[in-house]
């Protein structure tokens, strides 16, 4: 149950940095943005290098990140 709890909170995490680079950068948001990157990059980086190489790919990571996420939530019973 834990570690599906664990889980969701990082989807969340992976959510709000997807959701972040649709607002302007500016002082709030890089407040905001820099911890969560912090969070999400170390599986993000091994996921753009194992997606084709492109530049239509690489913003395909964090969804791709967040699906798999959620899949696996929903995998591992309560």
């Amino acid at each position: 149950m834990l570690i599906s709890q664990l889980l969701d909170f990082y989807s969340y995490i992976v959510l709000a940095s997807m959701l972040l680079t649709w607002l302007p950068v500016n002082g709030t948001t890089r407040s905001l943005a820099t911890p969560i990157n912090a969070l999400t990059e170390p599986l993000l980086r091994p996921l753009r290098k194992a997606l084709p190489q492109g530049d239509a790919w690489a913003p395909m990571a964090p969804p791709v990140l967040y699906f798999g996420l959620v899949v696996l939530s929903g995998l591992i019973p309560f």
